[in-house]
């Protein structure tokens, strides 16, 4: 009885052994934490949140001059009319980037050629709106042709995520580091035993800094978005809509039309963007052309922005409905730039719009839209005053 003792004294030191060697394996086998942290932080930093494509060409955004903007996850976009959400909503999805980046890392698409990342931001987008009293649908395309910055790649906002990771996880290393090399030299099995257990809540302590460790990625990603949120851009969109009528009895499906833009941005500082597009909006027989500027100041959760648009419209009710139009006895105007089909007009008539309003971002995936827009016609004469806000929401 007495040797007892002396006999589980080596089996408990094996035991210990084996099990701080089970718990150290277990941290060896789970994935870089850190990284998979910074790859989160990343996939959330957005310089801006636009309007899908199809809500803008069917109409009812607030800005007439999109925004650029590069956006992975799916997003919807309400209407917001009179004050409360209306059913006419888009939705955008990035179908490229979800199926051969968004599941495998952000390392597959940092390895990823500069063609393949640019054709990554192809955006489809689809819509319904009631417009002028008639049923709208659209769809649309969009890529971005050129970026200044982009965060899931930009080796400066890289840099700053590891900077800040090695800060927090240095005097951690540099612990373990000591612990290892004693561990390589000592061979008295009580002092090992103690370095083990002491490497291991080393181990586990640097995995509770994870929180402290997000925190400060939060940090840099938002003093990025701040520093960069204006970013040049320039993309090109193309899109049809349709009309249709709801009744239980018919249908009536029709091509409506089509329309094609390109629309950019130049940024100026850390505070102001300048924005311009050029459209053109094809609807039955005629042509409707849009160019327009605008100016944005604020940061990348608030800004304000003003805009100037010149619209040179063929398809409008100066000499009444087409006879392809089959749904002119619904026509109620509203917004009054709805996809109807006009006899042929002689001449363009013009329009100019300025627009005020701006962005707001409720939290990092909601956005509000909203602006105050007036229409004057070719000798600046007031036409119109029209309010339009939306919401836009990104499912994460």
């Amino acid at each position: 009885m007495r040797n007892h003792p002396k006999t589980l004294k080596p089996l408990l030191f094996a035991l210990a052994f084996l099990y701080l060697g089970s718990l150290q394996a277990q941290l060896s086998v789970l994935p870089n934490d850190t990284e998979e942290l910074a790859d989160d932080v990343l996939r959330r930093a957005e310089f801006a949140i636009p309007s899908a494509p199809a809500f803008f060409l069917v109409g009812v955004t607030p800005e007439m001059v999109l925004q650029p903007g590069t956006v992975q996850d799916f997003k919807v976009d309400w209407r917001i009319k009179n004050y409360t959400l209306a059913p006419d909503l888009a939705i955008e999805a990035q179908p490229i980037w979800a199926f051969m980046y968004d599941k495998k890392g952000l390392n597959a698409y940092r390895n990823a050629t500069p063609f393949m990342k640019t054709l990554s931001t192809l955006s489809t987008s689809f819509a319904t709106a009631k417009i002028d009293g008639i049923n709208h649908m659209s769809y649309a395309l969009k890529i971005s042709l050129f970026r200044e910055r982009d965060p899931l790649s930009d080796p400066e906002l890289l840099q700053s995520m590891v900077d800040e990771c090695d800060e927090l996880q240095a005097p951690f290393k540099m612990q373990m580091d000591s612990i290892q090399a004693m561990l390589d030299t000592v061979r008295d099995r009580a002092t090992r035993l103690m370095l083990k257990e002491q490497l291991f809540e080393l181990k586990v302590q640097m995995k509770e800094v994870q929180s402290a460790q997000k925190s400060k990625l939060m940090e840099v990603q938002q003093q990025y978005l701040h520093d960069h949120w204006n970013q040049s851009a320039l993309e090109i969109a193309f899109g049809r809509v349709y009309t249709y009528n709801n009744d239980w009895d018919t249908l009536n499906f029709q091509k409506a039309g089509f329309g094609i833009w390109v629309n950019g941005a130049k940024s100026i500082g850390y505070r102001a963007q300048v924005g311009g597009i050029i459209g053109l909006k094809r609807v039955g027989v005629n042509n409707d052309i849009r160019i327009g500027s605008n100016f944005r100041y604020g940061n990348h959760r608030f800004n304000f922005f003003t805009e100037l648009v010149y619209e040179a419209l063929k398809n409008y009710s100066g000499n009444g409905f087409s006879e392809e139009e089959l749904l002119s006895s619904k026509f109620a105007q509203d917004l009054g730039n709805g996809w109807f089909q006009y006899e042929e007009g002689l001449e363009a008539i013009s329009y100019w719009n300025t627009t005020f309003g701006g962005n707001f971002r409720l939290s990092n995936g909601i956005m509000l839209n909203f602006a105050l827009r007036t229409r004057f016609n070719e000798k600046m004469q007031f036409q119109k005053f029209l309010p339009i806000a939306n919401v836009t929401c990104l499912m994460r």
